[in-house]
């Protein structure tokens, strides 16, 4: 079985609906994280709490070093803002790797932070809307 390094990861988001995914340059870290809804079913007289699973819900989040090639993340928050959603496909082994994930997500957050002592940064958060879907 491969083990990766995360040198080599990589997020690819668009910047438009409906357009291409291109990689988000000078990453240095992205997150997916993914859970499922529960709703508590326990009824008057039950010994031990009992639950029923309701949907999926995943986000991720990303941050990395601000460069005057940095637009991709600004560029689909601002599409998000008129109600669209975009592609973005996440490969933690490097893109050329047939395993990773992808799915139509919303730019939700999208920061850029400078200071006296060092880099600038940018981060951001996005909400998939639907399936977030594993290949490989």
């Amino acid at each position: 079985m491969a083990k990766y390094h995360g040198r080599s990861g990589s997020l690819f988001l668009a910047s438009a609906n409906g357009g291409a995914a291109v990689s988000v340059v000078n990453l240095t870290r992205f997150s997916l994280s993914q859970e499922t809804d529960t709703a508590d079913v326990t009824a008057l007289g039950d010994t031990a709490r009992s639950f029923v699973l309701g949907v999926k819900n995943s986000t991720a989040t990303f941050s990395g070093f601000f460069a005057d090639d940095a637009d991709v993340p600004f560029d689909a928050f601002d599409q998000n803002q008129s109600g669209g959603t975009v592609p973005a496909y996440l490969y933690p082994g490097g893109s050329t790797v047939a395993r990773y994930w992808h799915g139509a997500v919303w730019p939700t957050a999208v920061s850029i932070e400078d200071g006296v002592g060092g880099a600038v940064t940018i981060s951001g958060t996005l909400q998939f809307n639907g399936a977030c879907t594993r290949v490989g």
